[in-house]
């Protein structure tokens, strides 16, 4: 309703107001797509800090999943992403120094968890479950463990795609 009053107002149509929209830049680090390796897309979305936020990445998504997550696990309670980590999710890479409540909350939904210590170990174990039309997604649901930001730790994962796709083009 306020679209058309305001499109009224100022005369403006909404094919106008559409175009002006798609052009705003997504928020860095949430749901941010960053390149296709091999068939497989990887997807930014470390300033999914909690599991709702997680929840709602997961609703956009209609392919498998490879996710990435994990970090300070103590206060988050999973429960809200069984439903929806048990439809998309082949594969679950855990990052960080804890993980323990992840990989229980998990263990019956999906087949192939792992641990690692950072991201850039993630992106690399990441890439070699992914499967050609899959997604890896860093998602982590929780804050780091290690106190590093989420634009710390999504710039990381990013670098890591990126060098690693620099790698297969050589």
């Amino acid at each position: 309703m306020v679209d058309g009053i305001s499109s009224k107002v100022l005369q403006i149509r909404k094919e106008h107001i559409k175009l002006s929209l798609s052009d705003l830049n997504m928020v860095d680090h949430r749901q941010e797509y960053v390149t296709t390796i091999d068939g497989v897309m990887y997807y930014d979305d470390s300033r999914a800090e909690n599991v709702n936020a997680t929840w709602f990445t997961f609703q956009n998504i209609v392919k498998p999943v490879v996710w990435i997550a994990g970090g300070d696990d103590k206060s988050a309670d999973f429960k809200d992403l069984k439903k929806v980590v048990k439809q998309k999710v082949r594969a679950m890479v855990c990052v960080g120094i804890d993980n323990a409540k992840l990989k229980k909350t998990f263990h019956k939904d999906i087949t192939d968890i792992f641990e690692v210590e950072s991201v850039d170990e993630a992106v690399n174990l990441a890439a070699l479950l992914a499967k050609y039309d899959d997604i890896v997604l860093f998602s982590p649901a929780c804050k780091s463990a290690t106190g590093e930001t989420y634009t710390e730790r999504g710039n990381q994962f990013t670098e890591t795609v990126r060098r690693m796709e620099h790698e297969r083009h050589q």
